[in-house]
């Protein structure tokens, strides 16, 4: 596990750095824009390009950490025993969603291989294909989730 974890870590750190990077142009775009009056003109492409990056890469390693949002409104029902595996179960079917959504984007990779960005000219596929990577390690992920979540055992219950 310690080298799936260094792993995610690696791809969130990836997405850490192109995060930098957009900030970057957007500082340069908005300088450009008012000081110069002479904008990026691909500055919103690469925005749109990087968005992808950033959330694809960073999401498996979030959900590793435990670090997207979490409701805990129903938390008190969960205790009880016949609901003590809604965790695990609501685990495996974002697996499922995940593991659909790198499936689709895979198949849409394969078809638009070929097209390029308006202004960029860059290729769609490889930013296409890391939706599908992203998406397909943050189902592992949670599927590790559920396994971790349906093993563990109750807490004791206190003698009444």
């Amino acid at each position: 596990m310690q080298l799936f974890d260094r792993f995610l870590r690696g791809l969130a750190l990836a997405a850490g750095g192109i995060m930098l990077l957009l900030m970057l142009v957007t500082v340069l775009d908005v300088v450009m824009r008012y000081v110069f009056n002479r904008p990026l003109a691909s500055a919103w492409e690469f925005t749109e390009f990087s968005m992808a990056l950033i959330v694809f890469l960073g999401i498996a390693y979030c959900g590793w950490t435990g670090g997207h949002i979490a409701v805990d409104v129903f938390a008190k029902w969960l205790d009880r025993p016949a609901l003590r595996y809604l965790p695990s179960i609501l685990s495996f079917i974002g697996a499922a969603l995940f593991a659909l959504i790198a499936i689709r984007a895979t198949m849409e990779t394969i078809a638009t291989i070929e097209q390029v960005s308006n202004m960029l000219r860059w290729p769609f596929f490889p930013f296409r294909f890391t939706v599908a990577f992203g998406s397909a390690i943050f189902a592992v992920v949670l599927f590790i989730q559920g396994i971790q979540s349906a093993a563990q055992q109750p807490a004791e219950q206190a003698p009444q």
